[in-house]
């Protein structure tokens, strides 16, 4: 599994500090809320996509996630 994280900062150095000091150690892309919406569909922050390995997206979760909920763990396991 792969983690991506987008963010739609438009302060370049607050992303940058954000990163830092949340102690973020993955993949992070910053991009202008219009893109989002445009290239995503993005209606609500924070959404997530599980996409596989062949690049189909197989959900899409609106809101927060609780990644230890029986059905988010059921799910991720099966892909």
């Amino acid at each position: 599994m792969v983690v991506v994280a987008m963010s739609e900062d438009e302060d370049e150095a607050a992303y940058r500090r954000f990163i830092k000091n949340s102690g973020i150690n993955f993949v992070t892309v910053r991009t202008r809320a219009s893109e989002s919406n445009t290239l995503y569909g993005t209606i609500q922050i924070p959404e997530t996509y599980i996409i596989d390995r062949e690049g189909i997206l197989k959900r899409k979760f609106i809101s927060a996630v609780d990644w230890n909920s029986p059905e988010v763990v059921r799910f991720v396991l099966g892909l």
